[in-house]
């Protein structure tokens, strides 16, 4: 019996991310995502213009399901610090559960050279976006700092939760280079993160 088209597409999209965190982008070859997904080499061209089309569908796809499960979590939550602390869970949890993708959205996207193409940075603002509607709620309500440019803040809370991730793989895939630290699971990491921002972000009696 014959796959529901929409079902081949979504095998492909995994055998990808398998192919190029295991190969990396530039070694991938659409022959072993094939194999990968048990298609035909030619059924992918079916699905994607190119090796580069199928990249860019992995990052814009999870991006946009993450975004659409994140305002479905946030819709009933009136604290802006609860919020930010769902998004930061949501996003740690998304990579802890998926290692392969964490390597092609931080290594393999940026090594293929499409990293700063519209279609990835088109869902990276519409996530931006989201983190400072969050920020602005927390100032109207009193309980983030007004005097913070919410566009530079929106920018650190991007920043530091990617190189949270980056440090994590890395110690996961080149564990001789980190064998004198100590390992921290991505939930220490989101702890360590709001503790941080609550320091320079949120209203404390200072501030008031």
């Amino acid at each position: 019996m014959a796959r529901p088209r929409a079902n081949r597409k979504a095998l492909i999209l995994k055998a990808a991310i398998k192919v190029f965190a295991r190969h990396g982008f530039a070694r991938a070859r659409t022959a072993a995502i094939a194999r990968e997904a048990r298609v035909a080499e030619g059924t992918i061209y079916n699905y994607f213009k190119s090796k580069d089309d199928l990249i860019l569908t992995i990052f814009e796809q999870t991006w946009r399901d993450l975004i659409q499960a994140l305002r479905a979590a946030l819709d009933p939550i009136r604290d802006p610090i609860q919020k930010l602390a769902v998004v930061l869970m949501t996003v740690l949890d998304l990579f802890e559960a998926d290692p392969m993708l964490a390597e092609v959205f931080l290594v393999e996207l940026r090594q293929s050279g499409k990293c700063f193409s519209n279609q990835p940075m088109s869902v990276i603002l519409e996530f931006l976006d989201l983190l400072e509607a969050i920020l602005k709620e927390g100032i109207a309500q009193g309980v983030i700092r007004k005097d913070i440019n919410t566009k530079i803040a929106r920018g650190l809370l991007f920043g530091a939760v990617e190189n949270i991730v980056l440090g994590w793989l890395l110690r996961k895939t080149h564990p001789d280079l980190f064998k004198k630290e100590k390992p921290y699971t991505l939930a220490e990491a989101k702890e360590t993160l709001m503790k941080l921002f609550a320091t320079g972000f949120f209203v404390t009696p200072s501030h008031r």
